[in-house]
């Protein structure tokens, strides 16, 4: 609609005779509130941001993430944060949105509220949905990180793994009711436990057990067949399952039929053949033959 002239002209008018009146009753407020006003302090905006999302959820996330050139250059050298989307749809995880996990999101560069770790605390965040496992592993001797009540505490504490550190993170696997899963899992002992604990990776060769699980024998055990998962004890506590007291039943649970002494005390070499076998006289001279042959047929 195209205004008059005249009505243009009152139009403009009007607006300057308020804004004035409005200057007037602002001016005396002032002047009564003037030491009120000097002091206010506006408040940081909560939703000052520094980027947006084109689409929500998942879905914005993985609008970078799902881009494999996402690097950034760390002390370290390249960093990957690509997210392969095809990855998380097969996971058991699926429908859980990403702030599910990352529960320190912001808008922010980078994308964190405060100055933790992001990554321990994506990796502990498991605790909010799995709380039989995290009370059970806030039991044990991997508490450092998580108490039982679920509690993590600061980084200055010992380092000791999260769940994600055991379990993975956008390529974790259900284990659950998933045979595939459940073997792929038992093929990871050195992610899992060996990284941290190698003098007892290192160690666990004897015959029947550690060298045939290097050697990638399904039916041999891995270490939480034997140590338990979540709820893992210090051997010499009495809840531990190679605690001496409950030897005869984690043995027992694939000897089938009656655990003799002979078992438990063949337990003692499962970790401790290659100690014992050093401290043997006979067994030192014969590797010493065996090194000097070696050594004369090298020449």
């Amino acid at each position: 609609m195209k205004l008059s002239a005249r009505a243009y002209a009152a139009t403009a008018i009007a607006s300057l005779a308020f804004a004035c009146a409005m200057v007037a009753v602002h001016g005396s407020a002032h002047a009564v509130e003037d030491d009120a006003t000097r002091t206010h302090v506006v408040p940081v905006n909560g939703y000052d941001v520094d980027f947006t999302l084109p689409t929500a959820a998942k879905a914005g996330c993985m609008v970078c993430h799902g881009d494999e050139n996402l690097i950034r250059l760390k002390e370290d050298g390249l960093r990957s944060f690509y997210v392969d989307p095809a990855q998380l749809e097969a996971g058991p995880h699926a429908a859980v949105q990403c702030a599910g996990c990352h529960l320190d999101f912001a808008f922010t560069a980078p994308h964190v509220q405060s100055g933790e770790d992001w990554q321990r605390v994506s990796r502990s965040a498991c605790k909010n949905c799995h709380q039989d496992q995290n009370r059970a592993l806030g039991q044990g001797v991997h508490r450092g990180e998580v108490d039982a009540g679920g509690v993590t505490p600061s980084a200055e504490t010992t380092i000791v793994p999260l769940c994600g550190d055991c379990h993975g993170g956008h390529d974790i696997v259900a284990l659950t009711d998933n045979p595939a899963g459940q073997s792929g899992m038992h093929a990871n002992g050195w992610e899992v436990c060996g990284r941290c604990h190698e003098e007892h990776w290192e160690n666990y060769n004897d015959y029947y057990h550690g060298r045939a699980y290097h050697r990638g024998a399904l039916d041999a055990p891995a270490c939480w067949d034997c140590h338990g998962y979540h709820d893992i004890y210090p051997s010499d506590d009495r809840r531990s399952r190679v605690h001496p007291d409950r030897l005869a039943q984690t043995c027992g649970a694939c000897h089938l039929g009656d655990v003799n002494e002979g078992y438990l005390e063949y337990a003692e070499l499962i970790h401790g053949q290659g100690e014992m076998l050093a401290a043997n006289p006979l067994y030192s001279l014969i590797q010493r033959l065996r090194s000097a042959v070696a050594d004369m047929f090298s020449r």
